[in-house]
C-alpha cells in the first residue's frame, strides 16, 4: 500500500466514522430522547420504558448508514483531487474504507446485541443468537449447537451485507456525481414513479392472466440465490450460497463505481 493510499483512507475513515457518530448520536436523541421527554412529561417513565427504548437494531441502522453515506462522492473527491490525490488512489481509498467501516460496524452491532438487547430481554447467548437475521435463515445449517461456527459465520455474512451495501451506494452515488442538479431532481422523481407504474402493470397483468404467467422459474431462482439447493431438509438454507452471491454483486458495484469514477470531472463554482 502506497503512502498516499493510505493517508487517503485514513482520511475518508476517519471521516466516515464521525458521520457515523453523528449519525448514531442523532438516533439517540430521537429514539430515546424524545420518549423518554414524553415519558416525563405525561409521568409514565418506568424502567421498563428505558429497557424497551435501549432495544436498538444497530445492524439494520447502520446497513441504511453505509449505503446513504457512501452515495456521498462529489466533495471528497473534489478535495482529494486538488490535493493531488489520482481518481485511482481516491476510488481504492474508498473501496478500502468501505470495508474497514462495514467490519466495524458489524462488530458494534453484534456487540450491542449480544451485550446489550440480549440481556434486556432476559435471554441466554443461544436464544440472542436464534433472534438474529442470520439465524433465523441459516442457523440450522452447520447446527444449531455448533454456536463457534455459527457466531462466526453470522460475523462474515452481514460483514458482506454491509459491503455489498456500501459498494452500492458507491456506485450510485458515482453516477448521480455526474448528472446536473435538475438531472438529479427529474431522476428522484421518475424513478419512483417508474417503479410504481410497472408494480401496478405486473399486478394488473398477473390478474388478467394468472393461468398463463408461471413465476415457477423465478421463484427456484431466488430460493438458489438464498440458499434453497433443493437437498435442504428441514427448512435449512445454504449461508454460502447467498455469500457467494452478495461477492459477485460487490464486484459488480465495485466495478460500476469505478466505470463512473473515471469520468468525474471537478465542476466549475
Amino acid at each position: 500500500m502506497s503512502a498516499k493510499l493510505k493517508i487517503t483512507t485514513r482520511y475518508l475513515l476517519r471521516e466516515q466514522l464521525k458521520i457515523l457518530g453523528y449519525v448514531y448520536l442523532m438516533i439517540v436523541v430521537s429514539i430515546v430522547g424524545f420518549p423518554l421527554i414524553s415519558a416525563l412529561i405525561t409521568h409514565e417513565l418506568t424502567l421498563q420504558t428505558i429497557l424497551n427504548i435501549l432495544q436498538i437494531n444497530l445492524g439494520f441502522t447502520f446497513g441504511c448508514v453505509i449505503f446513504i453515506i457512501m452515495t456521498f462522492t462529489y466533495d471528497n473527491f473534489k478535495l482529494l483531487i486538488q490535493n493531488g490525490i489520482s481518481r485511482r488512489t481516491y476510488w481504492r481509498a474508498r473501496v478500502l474504507t468501505v470495508i474497514a467501516l462495514s467490519f466495524i460496524g458489524d462488530l458494534v452491532a453484534t456487540s450491542y446485541h449480544f451485550l446489550v438487547n440480549t440481556p434486556l430481554q432476559h435471554r441466554t447467548f443461544t436464544s440472542g443468537f436464534s433472534h438474529l437475521f442470520y439465524a433465523q435463515l441459516y442457523g440450522d445449517f452447520f447446527g444449531r449447537h455448533n454456536l463457534a461456527g455459527n457466531f462466526i459465520t453470522n460475523l462474515i455474512f452481514m460483514w458482506l451485507v454491509f459491503i455489498m451495501l456500501g459498494l452500492s451506494g458507491m456506485a450510485i452515488g458515482s453516477i448521480f456525481s455526474l448528472l446536473t442538479k435538475s438531472v438529479r431532481r427529474i431522476v428522484f422523481i421518475a424513478v419512483p414513479v417508474l417503479g410504481f407504474v410497472l408494480l401496478a402493470f405486473l399486478v394488473n397483468l398477473i390478474a388478467r392472466f394468472p393461468s398463463q404467467i408461471s413465476f415457477e422459474g423465478t421463484a427456484k431462482f431466488l430460493g438458489f440465490l438464498a440458499g434453497y439447493t433443493g437437498q435442504s431438509t428441514g427448512g435449512t438454507l445454504n449461508p454460502l450460497m447467498p455469500m457467494v452471491t452478495m461477492l459477485v454483486i460487490s464486484t459488480m458495484m465495485g466495478a460500476i463505481a469505478t466505470y463512473f469514477n473515471h469520468k468525474l470531472k471537478l465542476k466549475n463554482a
